[in-house]
């Protein structure tokens, strides 16, 4: 995971979409995962998407704090 969020720092999403899609083969639609890439969508301005994947993942998170963290982001901007 740690990959695909350096890439979406760099904002090399094209590598951010490969990593997360290799990862989700890999290890599954974890809530974590997907709270990542609902991140990488509002990183991209796509903000949408990122709302739909963030709430998918704080559906599945026991702690919620860090989607929370990005839901605020989300609706900050």
């Amino acid at each position: 995971m740690g990959l695909a969020a350096s890439y979406d720092e760099l904002g090399r999403f094209d590598f951010a979409d490969r990593a997360y899609a290799q990862l989700l083969k890999v290890a599954g639609r974890k809530p974590q995962i997907v709270n990542n890439m609902g991140y990488s969508q509002l990183l991209r301005g796509n903000k949408k998407k990122a709302r739909a994947l963030l709430l998918e993942a704080k559906a599945g998170m026991a702690d919620q704090t860090v989607v929370n963290a990005n839901l605020a982001l989300l609706d900050r901007g």
